[in-house]
């Protein structure tokens, strides 16, 4: 049998073991081609560096897998591949077959695959500001100043079952991005949030920020903005997201109290508790 052969077989009856196959590029195209929907985007260098190896025959039987679902999905190994397409050689591998896609999310995880790469294998759009929005979300429901990493299953997690309204913020956040340079997922929670408190008052507060009226009950922004500017002007170009949230979440609370607000609250924001008003 060949290779296309034999990932047939053993994809209807997955071995307990891991088995070893020699990859020909025809093979490589195509498993990429069929088995490889909704999978992270491949990474170039990786490639590269890969299809360099194979390329000059130092390429070896490392031990490393490439991995198939029981739902015949690839699930690990689409760089080795995309590199044995590139350099036209064929190279030997374990693969093993039969794992529970479910365990994406744990798998590999000394790997550089992010909440991002999960999202976009999961079918999420924007995916890497859909990650950013829902850690954002989590920790203004929780504690903004908890700095520890929530694993990408849990924000999968979160994704379907806490923040699944979250999406349609998610151009609000981008929309500032691409006019302020300010981060895209952030901005996207913080207006999910605001919302939440008061929708009409929140678009009516996105709608003057990015329309630029700010005369009236809008001044608190335009002072909002030009802090937020200053602030990055101050330090190189950078802004501590902390210090952004403070003086967004702070301008947001005075606007929604119809209040006409100060500078000097604005500055002192960064130095008082993250919170929203109800």
């Amino acid at each position: 049998m060949n290779a296309l052969s034999d990932i047939a077989v053993y994809l209807e009856n997955p071995p307990t073991t891991t088995v070893i196959i020699e990859i020909d590029p025809k093979t490589a195209r195509e498993v990429l081609e069929k088995r490889n929907k909704g999978n992270r985007p491949p990474k170039a260098n990786k490639v590269n560096q890969f299809s360099g190896d194979m390329s000059s025959d130092r390429w070896g039987l490392t031990g490393d897998t490439i991995k198939f679902g029981t739902d015949g999905r690839l699930l690990d190994g689409q760089n080795r591949l995309a590199a044995c397409i590139k350099s036209g050689k064929n190279f030997k591998t374990h693969v093993i077959f039969g794992i529970d896609p479910a365990l994406f999310g744990r798998m590999d995880i000394g790997k550089p695959r992010n909440p991002a790469d999960i999202l976009h294998i999961a079918g999420y759009k924007y995916a890497s500001t859909l990650a950013a929005a829902i850690r954002w979300a989590h920790l203004l429901d929780n504690d903004p100043y908890d700095r520890s990493t929530l694993q990408p299953d849990e924000v999968l997690r979160l994704a379907k079952e806490k923040y699944n309204d979250i999406e349609p913020y998610l151009k609000y956040g981008r929309d500032i991005n691409r006019q302020f340079a300010h981060p895209a997922g952030q901005l996207a929670a913080l207006i999910y949030h605001f919302s939440r408190s008061d929708n009409k008052k929140a678009m009516d507060f996105i709608r003057a920020w990015l329309k630029g009226d700010r005369n009236g009950k809008y001044q608190i922004i335009d002072t909002m903005q030009a802090l937020l500017h200053s602030q990055k002007a101050n330090n190189n170009g950078r802004i501590h997201e902390l210090t952004r949230a403070s003086i967004i979440i702070k301008a947001w609370n005075i606007f929604k109290l119809g209040q006409k607000g100060s500078l000097a609250q604005l500055q002192s924001a960064a130095n008082t508790k993250l919170e929203i008003i109800s």
